[in-house]
């Protein structure tokens, strides 16, 4: 439930109200990263203050143990819904920090992505070979080239392929 700013000045003191003041849109995108966290821990203490004062309150009331005496009227003395504005304060600067966070991680992505892109472009640009062939090289020369480049001859491997073929020919022809 939203809260009116009158009720937020009714129940917060001054240095909570500043608080809460730069919890809000304008003054909360202009905040640094750092601010952002000193704000968040500095709401997040006063919640839980106020949370525990009114549990204390509520406890004291009910004859469980606590601090003095305690009315009916003042039981709860508005400590549950400053922790309720201190909540939606504390919610706005979280809110903040996560879209923040989710922006600079989608930063690096971009950045990372473009990194990559710029890799495989120069990796695209490097497979030329580094000496090109002289157009008057021989044919005998390119294949001796291919056989130390592979271990053995284009031919040879024609040669292992059919022989694998024809062996497989004569073992199905067995089995039928």
């Amino acid at each position: 439930m939203a809260h009116t700013r009158k009720i937020e000045r009714q129940l917060l003191t001054d240095a909570e109200m500043e608080f809460v003041a730069k919890a809000r849109h304008p003054a909360l995108m202009e905040l640094s990263d750092s601010d952002l966290h000193t704000l968040i821990t500095h709401l997040r203490d006063r919640r839980e203050r106020a949370l525990t004062i009114a549990n204390n309150q509520r406890r004291a009331l009910r004859g469980k143990g606590g601090r003095g005496e305690v009315t009916f009227e003042k039981a709860d003395s508005g400590n549950r819904q400053k922790a309720s504005v201190l909540t939606d304060a504390l919610t706005r600067a979280r809110r903040e920090a996560t879209r923040r966070q989710a922006e600079a991680a989608r930063e690096a992505l971009m950045a990372n992505a473009h990194r990559a892109m710029e890799l495989k472009r120069d990796a695209k640009r490097a497979t030329r070979p580094a000496t090109l062939p002289r157009p008057h090289e021989s044919v005998a020369n390119k294949a001796k080239r291919r056989i130390d480049r592979f271990g053995s001859s284009s031919g040879e491997a024609g040669r292992v392929t059919k022989f694998v073929a024809v062996a497989q020919a004569k073992k199905d022809s067995r089995g039928a």
